[in-house]
């Protein structure tokens, strides 16, 4: 009885483990496909996770202008199929292979994933 009990429960754990391996590499993979379209697209963005209030950092404005790109903070709601350190890695592979390195001087600090 005991082994069957035992057999059950690693069943059981292995699936809820495999269940997350999953929605995780779907959020990977999805978080990519959107740094990718938008891209394509033109709209070039950083994602940044804040707080109730959105964070400005001086100068920002400046860093937007000359590489053509935009922060978008989410605030303190985080959409559940997104990753953003994902995203923010696509773009930033973007970003090295158009403006080289220098970019990433300038950026904000606070850009996940990059």
């Amino acid at each position: 009885m005991k082994n069957i009990l035992i057999i059950l429960l690693s069943l059981v754990f292995a699936s809820k483990v495999k269940a997350a391996a999953v929605v995780t590499d779907t959020t990977k993979i999805y978080s990519i496909k959107l740094a990718n379209a938008d891209i394509k697209k033109g709209h070039v963005k950083f994602f940044l996770q804040g707080g109730i209030v959105s964070t400005y950092k001086k100068g920002q404005e400046v860093f937007e202008k000359k590489y053509k790109l935009k922060y978008a903070d989410l605030g303190c709601v985080m959409p559940n199929n997104l990753s953003i350190a994902d995203y923010n890695k696509t773009v930033a592979l973007y970003m090295d292979k158009k403006f080289g390195f220098g970019w990433r001087v300038d950026v904000r600090k606070d850009v996940r994933g990059i």
